[in-house]
């Protein structure tokens, strides 16, 4: 198992959650979506959370091309992340809400000051957007879930046979 990560901190405390599981199979490599250079046999298997938004739409879509690039045909991408799965025209009230429902203290969650610094400072896509970048980049997207705010999206999709 390869774990990626651009920052230390997060690999190590992925590091000790293997130790405390028993995982000892476990390669840990800093570096990001367009830094990581995947050696040896296709993955299985990709799983992201809450990383892909750290990237502008245009190195969004360059990322999903180098994730389809070294998984297997057949092979998994689970993509948890930020993403806004309304119209625009209906982003205030969306928007509105998700900032109204934040907890006041991080350690119960995304703070407003938080969400707010996320979307001036972080590029969350439109769901009307990354879908068919996801779709491009060889994927077939198997389900697709979007959270009860709507500002947030689970999706499995399966590598297209080439």
């Amino acid at each position: 198992m390869i774990l990626v990560d651009v920052s230390a901190q997060m690999l190590e405390a992925a590091r000790l959650k293997a130790d405390r599981v028993g995982v000892t199979n476990v390669e840990c490599v800093q570096a990001g979506f367009l830094r990581y250079k995947h050696e040896g046999t296709p993955a299985d298997v990709v799983y992201s959370r809450n990383a892909l938004h750290h990237l502008p739409d245009f190195w969004k879509a360059v990322a999903l091309e180098r994730i389809a690039a070294m998984l297997q045909p057949g092979g998994y991408l689970r993509l948890r992340d930020l993403v806004f799965a309304f119209d625009p025209a209906a982003a205030e009230r969306f928007i509105g809400a998700w900032l109204a429902a934040a907890p006041r203290r991080s350690e119960e969650g995304w703070t407003r000051s938080e969400l707010e610094a996320h979307l001036r400072d972080e590029y969350s896509t439109f769901t009307w957007i990354l879908e068919p970048m996801l779709e491009r980049a060889g994927f077939v997207i198997e389900e697709a879930e979007y959270g009860s705010q709507r500002t947030f999206a689970s999706y499995l999709c399966v590598k297209r046979e080439r």
